[in-house]
Formats: C-alpha cells, structure tokens, sequence
C-alpha cells in the first residue's frame, strides 16, 4: 500500500470518526469550524482540521471569517480568511498561527501546488511609520521544501519591499496536505502614523492528473505484453 493510499484513508476514517460536518460555499468563523471540527469543501477538495493561535493585536477566532474561494484567473479554488491582522505600536509584536489540511477527493487529481495571496500595507504612510507585517505558509510534513511568503514594510515613513502574493509546486502530487499560516505584524512606530496589517488572505491550491507509479506503469505494461504474446501463439497454434 502506497504512503499517499494510507494518508487517504486515514482521512476518510478522520471525517467519520470526528463527526465532521462538511459546508459548502457559505461563510462561517474559524470559531465555528474549530470548535465543531467542521469542514469546507470547494470543488473536489475538502479543508478541515483547523486550529488557531493569536497573540498580542491579532483577531480572536470569532473574527476571522472564512469562506469558499475560486481565483478569477487560474480558477483555481481553496479559502479565503478575512479579519483584521494588525499590531499597535505598545504591543511589542502580535502574531497569529492558522492551520489546517486539504484532502483531494478525486482520485484521478492530486494537490501538486499553493499560491498565497493578500492585502499586506502599512497605513497610513504618515512620517515616523516604521514596522512590518507578513504571512510565511509552510506544508510540514507534505513538503518540507516549500515556503511561501507575502509582506509588507515601512521605514521612516518611507513604503519598504511588498510582495502581495506567492506560489509554488510541491516535490510531488498530494492527496492530503498540511498547511500552516504564520501571520506576524510588527509597529516600531512610537507615535502610530503607520499600522502593519492585513485585511484578508487566499489560499488556493493547483490540481494535477494521478500520474500513476513507476511501479504500476511497469506492471501495466508486463501484463499488456503477457496478454499480446498469448494471443500470437493462439493464433500460430
């Protein structure tokens, strides 16, 4: 049995035994879904298993909305988290971690890629705006390789590097992937000219074909030659 069979069935058996009640298209609150191990699913694939951790400025899990979203362009579908991701100039820092998983439930299909997208700003610009706010994805244990990372920063009042948005593909396809959200905001600003924060993140994933193993290609392709050579030597007897 392959890794990606096990981790399958281990989330069918999840969903049963956890009583998951699985949603479709309408928002809820990640309170909501933490707290009755709910579940939403968008096209084939289905997100449950979700945890939140905030500190310092960052939104209770009440106020973090989450809802089914599709991007107008690659039509690739995931969440969308909306609330206000900031931190105040007294509270030294705040910081928010998002987790969940994302099963693929066609089994022609696997998740081969994320992209990570928000409304990262410090604003206003006013003159002493000094701080930083950012959100770095990573997929332990699906894929150690890959992190995604948007941001954006102010010094002296002067806008720094802002990156709105981030993609990449994993090492292989997935059936079952491990996401975590690191939301970080930092205001160095005394005098609070500028707040570091977000309003809003997407989270989409690319879906691929089941290319199937190696292994099985070759055992495909064995029993084909097996099947041809036993037809020609009925046909010469």
């Amino acid at each position: 049995m392959s890794m990606r069979t096990l981790f399958g069935g281990c989330a069918c058996v999840a969903l049963v035994l956890g009583g998951m009640n699985p949603s479709t298209a309408s928002a809820t609150t990640l309170f909501d879904l933490i707290n009755s191990s709910g579940s939403i699913s968008v096209g084939t694939l289905t997100f449950s298993g979700f945890s939140y951790l905030g500190t310092g400025d960052m939104p209770n899990s009440a106020n973090v909305t989450v809802s089914a979203y599709t991007d107008p362009v690659t039509m690739d579908v995931g969440l969308k988290f909306e609330g206000s991701f900031f931190d105040s100039p007294t509270s030294g820092g705040s910081d928010a971690l998002i987790d969940f998983q994302v099963a693929e439930n066609d089994n022609t299909h696997l998740v081969t890629g994320a992209t990570l997208a928000g409304d990262p700003s410090v604003t206003p610009l006013g003159a002493t705006a000094n701080g930083v706010v950012s959100v770095t994805e990573t997929f332990l244990p699906t894929d150690p390789s890959l992190t995604l990372t948007i941001f954006a920063s102010a010094q002296n009042g002067v806008a720094g590097p802002t990156q709105s948005s981030d993609s990449g593909s994993f090492a292989t396809g997935h059936s079952l992937v491990f996401v975590q959200k690191d939301v970080l905001s930092f205001n160095a600003d005394p005098n609070g000219s500028g707040t570091p924060g977000l309003t809003f993140i997407t989270q989409t994933f690319h879906q691929g074909n089941n290319i199937p193993e190696p292994s099985t290609v070759i055992m495909l392709g064995t029993a084909m030659v097996g099947m041809a050579l036993h037809q020609w030597r009925r046909r010469r007897s």
